[in-house]
């Protein structure tokens, strides 16, 4: 058997490949649920988060019968672009739920931002206390980081990047209220 000796760059960049692909599909599930339970729990007509077929069909008909998320199974099927699908690209969460012209999370809190390719955003606090503003920008840093991943220029990551990179992805699940133990435990691995 042959041993394989990874440069500190190939393996910073496996350990946030490992991050995005672990860590981040878990943290987006649990903003996912919070806002809805925040959003539906106690309306008339539906219920808290629990992954049933009902539920998810709730969410359906929410999006208004169309969506690219994949209700027919359970929410811990769905990867990162569903998980972003259904939460800042969501008609659900959108404001005026009811109008003709909703606008997306996305729409509102994200796209103004207008960020240049290969940039990531500087706060994800919202200026006004707005926590519809600061759950979105931290969704789509995360959406950044995993672009970051997904379109490489290398297999590698210098430190300076790779800690860059754990900063942005430790303060977005700040914002959003998830722990942060699997990135710090995944970071001070040397063994992946």
């Amino acid at each position: 058997m042959v041993l394989v000796q990874f440069q500190d760059e190939e393996l910073n960049f496996t350990k946030f490949a490992h991050i995005v692909l672990g860590e981040f599909p878990k943290a987006l599930r649990k903003a996912f649920v919070s806002k809805w339970d925040k959003t539906y729990g106690n309306l008339p007509g539906h219920q808290r988060w629990d992954d049933s077929l009902a539920v998810r069909n709730l969410f359906l008909g929410a999006e208004k019968g169309k969506t690219k998320v994949p209700t027919h199974l359970s929410y811990n099927k769905w990867d990162c672009s569903a998980l972003f699908r259904a939460t800042i690209y969501a008609r659900s969460f959108a404001l005026n739920r009811t109008s003709r012209h909703y606008k997306t999370l996305s729409d509102l809190y994200v796209k103004p931002r207008n960020l240049s390719s290969g940039s990531f955003h500087g706060s994800l606090k919202s200026p006004t206390g707005n926590s519809d503003e600061t759950f979105a920008l931290a969704i789509d840093q995360l959406r950044l980081l995993r672009n970051a991943l997904c379109h490489p220029s290398s297999f590698e990551l210098d430190k300076l990047t790779f800690d860059f990179y754990l900063k942005l992805a430790k303060d977005a699940f700040d914002a959003l209220g998830v722990s942060t133990d699997g990135i710090d435990t995944i970071s001070r691995r040397h063994d992946l």
